[in-house]
């Protein structure tokens, strides 16, 4: 069985304390090569920036590392828990910030692919820092698996969910590829991409920069504040009008309803707070629509709040709702 460097252990301790005098150990782990000096460099950058956030409570490392459900795997399939620096934030639900120490912590970048997968379950969001630098927002039930061939320099992400991207710029191209077959080509870029898998639509909203997405023999090329949507029962691939900022309102937990049936406010508010909700009548769910936005803290409000707006009232036993029509 290999042994665990320890120096990752030292950078951790080091910056969690922050304290500016290096441990031995570290110390010499530094002056040994200019490499070295590099990475520790560019680790305090990383924890700097997740400085910024504002920190409720720090977690057991190895216990969020459980609850986030994150998998680390090398090119030839083994597969190791790494120390992790996560910290519980502000929001609707438990949402969690991971810079990993893959460097440090095993010899996954020895291969000729790296790999770091995660998924959020639906009622939680996180944040995650990518190896590559990149930042991603995961919204509920999302699953992001992050590949990195050394020997192409290409940077890919296997995706379904909704997540929005902050990509480091680089050289080494950035592709993203969904569960229904649509494929991003991003260099530096923020944008939003939501691909659920029982969702007719995908959709991508760009805010800066420039991508192009792809489906089978269609391409287009999104420029700053446009949005495009693959319609998945057709495979059309096409442009779309409207507000791009309400695309990633999901952030902020607002619902922006445009003519929507109660049946995909109930999807989102699955997704949400993790819970089941079904129809007393089949018909009740598309009977009924809403036009305005919603921004309620616990699925109670938001449930007293269309109950206001339409004449339906609801039943609630542990996680499973049931609505039904009120005369």
């Amino acid at each position: 069985m290999e042994q665990k460097s320890p120096i990752g252990e030292y950078i951790v301790d080091h910056l969690n304390n922050q304290n500016p005098v290096l441990e031995n150990e570290l110390q010499s782990w530094v002056d040994s090569s200019e490499k070295n000096q590099e990475e520790l460099a560019a680790y305090k950058k990383i924890w700097e920036a997740s400085a910024d956030i504002p920190v409720l409570q720090q977690f057991n490392t190895e216990e969020a590392w459980e609850k986030v459900d994150t998998e680390i795997s090398s090119h030839q399939q083994r597969k190791t828990r790494i120390r992790s620096i996560a910290l519980v934030i502000s929001g609707m639900a438990a949402s969690l910030i991971i810079v990993l120490g893959l460097h440090f912590y095993t010899n996954l970048f020895t291969g000729s692919e790296k790999v770091f997968a995660m998924t959020t379950t639906y009622g939680s969001r996180s944040d995650v820092i990518l190896p590559d630098g990149s930042q991603v927002k995961l919204n509920a039930g999302t699953s992001l698996k992050y590949h990195f061939d050394k020997e192409t320099q290409t940077r890919r992400i296997d995706f379904s969910g909704e997540a929005y991207f902050e990509v480091a710029k680089s050289h080494n191209p950035f592709e993203i590829l969904t569960n229904d077959g649509l494929k991003v080509k991003v260099l530096g870029t923020k944008f939003n991409l939501s691909t659920y898998p029982d969702d007719q639509f995908a959709q991508t909203s760009l805010f800066e920069g420039k991508v192009e997405l792809s489906r089978e023999e269609t391409e287009l090329t999104l420029n700053p504040g446009e949005m495009a949507v693959l319609d998945k029962s057709s495979s059309k691939l096409e442009y779309k009008s409207g507000e791009i900022s309400r695309t990633t309102s999901w952030m902020q937990n607002k619902l922006y309803m445009e003519n929507m049936s109660l049946t995909d406010v109930c999807k989102y508010l699955e997704r949400w707070y993790d819970v089941e909700i079904n129809f007393k009548e089949e018909e009740l769910g598309d009977k009924i629509h809403y036009t305005g936005v919603l921004k309620e803290q616990t699925v109670i409000d938001v449930l007293n709040a269309l109950c206001r707006l339409s004449a339906i009232s609801y039943e609630i036993n542990s996680k499973n709702i049931t609505i039904k029509g009120r005369k």
